[in-house]
């Protein structure tokens, strides 16, 4: 469209720099928010061994020992999940612009991926844990409480927590709040960054792909689960938080790949990026996700 300054036309360009398009941000990353441990060669799934355990009680002295053959037990985790993005870059075009079109194309072809795989671990963690439904929201009033709660219910099954994923709403809430708990310097870095980054022994994240309604993503079993993250009918339903022990969630990544390949069908390219992944909660116990229910 023709710009004109009163009556006189004025030259128009096209800038050479790209706005950024928007993605929720990747929250996996491994020893921090995951194990990777299990990774061992090229495989298509895994299974784990876990034990099995027996409870002993106390006797007298001098005794024989009882003898116990205890049945293990396997863990399932299946690389099952691919996300896939090629974009077209016709030579035509990228000859009638100011930027580097194949770069930007490859760059949000990766960035599509990577949300999608994001997507697909916090769809998995939400259904996987331990539920914890609630009537009431969180507030700076009862949200340390909430959180000290569903640690105590985590260790009194015998294991422990040190990952708290947060939705923006709950990030927020603590970010008001926790600034009380600090010894002024650290409060003074709180409100200068807005970071929480540990609190009570947690890793505080805010995964705003929780912001999101639903999510998908591939179990072991090779089913296709739906997860929902947030509704508002018939009742406003939404996750507050996932309280996690690291170290039992799985992401293993047994292909990745990002290629530019010419095209047959036109001329240009084609910018491609494929990754392969499988998402596993070896034990519901270890996990918890809070979830807030309104009438």
């Amino acid at each position: 469209m023709a710009v004109l300054y009163n009556s006189v036309y004025v030259d128009e360009k096209y800038a050479s720099i790209l706005e950024p398009n928007l993605f929720y941000s990747n929250v996996f990353q491994p020893g921090a928010t995951f194990t990777d441990k299990y990774q061992t060669g090229p495989a298509g799934g895994l299974y784990v061994h876990k034990p099995g355990i027996s409870s002993i009680t106390p006797g007298t002295p001098g005794r024989d020992f009882s003898d116990a053959n205890v049945a293990d037990t396997l863990v399932q985790i299946t690389l099952n999940n691919n996300f896939m993005r090629s974009r077209k870059i016709f030579g035509v075009q990228a000859a009638a612009v100011g930027f580097p079109k194949a770069e930007a194309e490859l760059s949000l072809a990766i960035q599509e991926c990577a949300q999608g795989y994001t997507l697909a671990g916090l769809a998995c963690l939400v259904n996987e844990s331990t539920a914890n439904a609630e009537d009431d929201a969180l507030t700076t009033s009862n949200i340390k409480s909430d959180i000290l709660a569903n640690r105590k219910t985590i260790v009194d099954a015998g294991a422990m927590a040190n990952v708290l994923l947060c939705s923006t709403k709950t990030y927020a809430t603590i970010l008001e709040y926790a600034g009380s708990d600090f010894t002024p310097t650290m409060n003074d870095a709180l409100n200068a960054t807005g970071r929480v980054g540990s609190w009570l022994g947690f890793t505080v994240i805010e995964a705003n792909g929780l912001s999101a309604s639903t999510a998908t993503y591939y179990d072991y079993g090779g089913t296709l689960r739906t997860v929902t993250f947030q509704t508002a009918t018939p009742a406003a339903a939404y996750c507050d938080y996932v309280m996690y022990d690291s170290d039992a969630f799985s992401i293993l990544t047994n292909f990745e790949t990002t290629r530019m390949v010419d095209s047959e069908r036109f001329v240009g390219s084609l910018a491609q990026v494929e990754m392969n992944s499988g998402f596993r909660l070896t034990n519901a116990a270890r996990a918890l996700c809070r979830k807030t229910t309104v009438a």
